[in-house]
This record gives structure tokens, C-alpha cells and sequence, in this order.
């Protein structure tokens, strides 16, 4: 029996460019197309898979490569993250890191960070050290100028607290009745 062709077959698959063909998101496994194959449903590499995990599945027709252990594409893992001319870089700044979502949501981070996204929802505790500004009209509506909802109590831990001018923690009301009071002085 000759070996060189069994021998050339497994070097030729051991790395092989390919489309992802379709993807099994409860499985977390997908199909690629490569030349003149059509793999197994094969795992893909993910930035974390430990504790830590993160989600991303891959998209039909997102180009990557298959590692296959042994030239064995069975056995393979899909490596995704190549660009191509249906899903070019979405940025060429070498000083900027930018995400852009399915639904045109982006996180920009250059000098700042940047989230530009038609709404944000936050749960959890949250502590801000600095300075937070809202730039009015910038967002639009139901953001920063056009106002912010916060649900459940605010608590101050140090500072002042203003609006308009006058120090929220610290001014007088006149003609108080009960719980209605007049306007700031």
C-alpha cells in the first residue's frame, strides 16, 4: 500500500480556508463549506470557554478556517475572524477598537469608549468615579439631553449635587405647606 496520497489527503486538510455553510446555535456548532467539502457540524473557537465564557456565534457565509488535528476534518475546530469582501474590516484606524453589532449597535474605544446604541439597559450596582456630563441633543431623546429615568433610590457618597444652578442638598424653600414647598431661592 502506498502512503503518499493518505499522507498528502491529511496535510491538505490539515488547514483548510472555508465558508461557514450553516450554524447549530443550541449545539454551538456549524458546518463549512471548503473547496469540494462539506464538514461535520464541527465546534468553533470562542474568545473564553471556561468560567469565563462569551458568545458569538458565527455567521452562514462568514469566511474562516478549519484546524483539523491529524488532516482528519471530522475531528476539526472552525477558527473564525477573517474578513472578506461581504464582511470587510468595519474600521482601518490601527488606534481604535470597534465592535459593530447585527442590529448596527457599535462600542467604539480609541481614546474613550464609545457606545452608540439606540437604548442601554444596566442592572446591577454601579459606581461612577469622575466626572458624568450629559451633552444635550447628542443621543437624542430618552438619553443624556433629552433626560434620564432611574429607577429606585440614588444615594451620594460625596460632592455636591446641582441642577441649574442650585445645590440640591443644601438650598431653602418658601411659603412650605405640608409636603408642597415653593420655589428655590
Amino acid at each position: 500500500m502506498n502512503p503518499i496520497p493518505d499522507l498528502a489527503r491529511r496535510l491538505e486538510s490539515a488547514l483548510r480556508l472555508g465558508t461557514v455553510a450553516a450554524v447549530d446555535h443550541a449545539g454551538a456548532r456549524c458546518r463549512v463549506t471548503t473547496g469540494g467539502l462539506h464538514t461535520e457540524w464541527l465546534p468553533w473557537l470562542a474568545l473564553r470557554a471556561g468560567h469565563t465564557r462569551s458568545w458569538n456565534p458565527p455567521t452562514p457565509g462568514e469566511q474562516c478556517v478549519v484546524l483539523a488535528p491529524s488532516g482528519e476534518p471530522a475531528a476539526g475546530v472552525v477558527l473564525l475572524g477573517l474578513f472578506s469582501d461581504a464582511a470587510p474590516a468595519p474600521s482601518s484606524d490601527p488606534d481604535e477598537t470597534l465592535t459593530v453589532m447585527p442590529d448596527g449597535a457599535t462600542l467604539r474605544a480609541g481614546n474613550e469608549v464609545v457606545l452608540d446604541t439606540p437604548q442601554t439597559t444596566s442592572t446591577g450596582r454601579h459606581t461612577i468615579e469622575g466626572l458624568l456630563s450629559y451633552l444635550a441633543g447628542l443621543f437624542g431623546d430618552g438619553c443624556a439631553g433629552g433626560g434620564s429615568v432611574i429607577h429606585g433610590p440614588v444615594t451620594q457618597v460625596g460632592g455636591a449635587i446641582t441642577s441649574n444652578g442650585i445645590a440640591v442638598d443644601n438650598h431653602r424653600h418658601a411659603e412650605s405647606v405640608g409636603d408642597v414647598t415653593g420655589p428655590p431661592q
